[in-house]
């Protein structure tokens, strides 16, 4: 249905995102300007009032383009609904929020008459986020405990990392230049791959630890990271060129354990 804009309300304390992203609601603009078709705004009615629940972005660059009507799906309900409803938003849609915006949602969500009695499990539903990212606004001690628990298992990847590659003081120069399973020196291409591979796993892991829901991710990324610790132990043992690649692992991996104790 059509819908003037100026009856649609804002103030309610539907908005979960902290900011609203003003290069968004530009291109969005420029988008509508060249006819670019967008999805209706989602609303609750409660009798009186339009509250606006999703497309926060899209209703400010309908503003900017003085628009009188635009497309909503309305829903009956109360502002309590509304906000309720809100904590949904965004989570297979439009701009992906950030960990200060899901910190936001789940902690407007507590605030909610009556939500202080639910589980972590049905607060994360609502929100769309993972329980032990609740547990951890909930109770910060939890979140200390995850943040222990994501060093040790980088210190323990640290100390394997520094085991295989052993006193690199201890190698010379033309050992570093020999492949010493094969007794050939190893294929540019084959150690291009492998350098890339590690740049590639080094990225996925700087971008967990970056991250508020580490044990969201960390079972896939563990796997990931026990089968690089495995190919690079087998690669330094048969390809002693790579050894500076794997001193700068280390490197990296001692930056991430100071990252998490700083």
């Amino acid at each position: 249905m059509k819908l003037e804009i100026k009856k649609i309300r804002i103030d309610g304390g539907t908005q979960c995102r902290l900011v609203i992203d003003q290069t968004k609601v530009y291109e969005y603009l420029e988008r509508m300007k060249d006819g670019d078709e967008f999805p209706a705004l989602d609303v609750t009615h409660d009798g009186a009032s339009y509250w606006l629940t999703d497309g926060f972005h899209r209703y400010h660059a309908y503003k900017l383009w003085d628009a009188k009507e635009i497309d909503i799906k309305s829903t009956q309900g109360t502002l309590q609904d509304a906000r309720i409803a809100a904590l949904s938003a965004n989570s297979k849609h439009g701009m992906p929020l950030s960990n200060e915006d899901k910190r936001n949602k789940v902690q407007i969500a507590l605030s909610i008459a009556g939500f202080e009695k639910k589980s972590n499990y049905e607060i994360a539903k609502i929100c769309v986020v993972s329980q032990p990212f609740v547990a951890a606004i909930r109770n910060p001690e939890v979140k200390k405990n995850q943040k222990e628990s994501v060093e040790k298992h980088y210190s323990e990847k640290l100390d394997k990392t520094l085991l295989a590659v052993g006193n690199t003081n201890s190698i010379s120069s033309e050992d570093e230049k020999i492949d010493v399973t094969t007794g050939q020196n190893p294929e540019e291409e084959e150690i291009k791959v492998s350098q890339l591979s590690l740049q590639a796993d080094m990225e996925v892991m700087n971008k967990l630890l970056e991250s508020n829901e580490p044990l969201k991710e960390a079972h896939n990324e563990i796997k990931k990271l026990n089968l690089l610790n495995a190919q690079l132990e087998v690669r330094i043992k048969g390809l002693m060129n790579e050894k500076n690649e794997a001193i700068k692992m280390v490197k990296n991996l001692q930056g991430v354990i100071k990252k998490l104790k700083g």
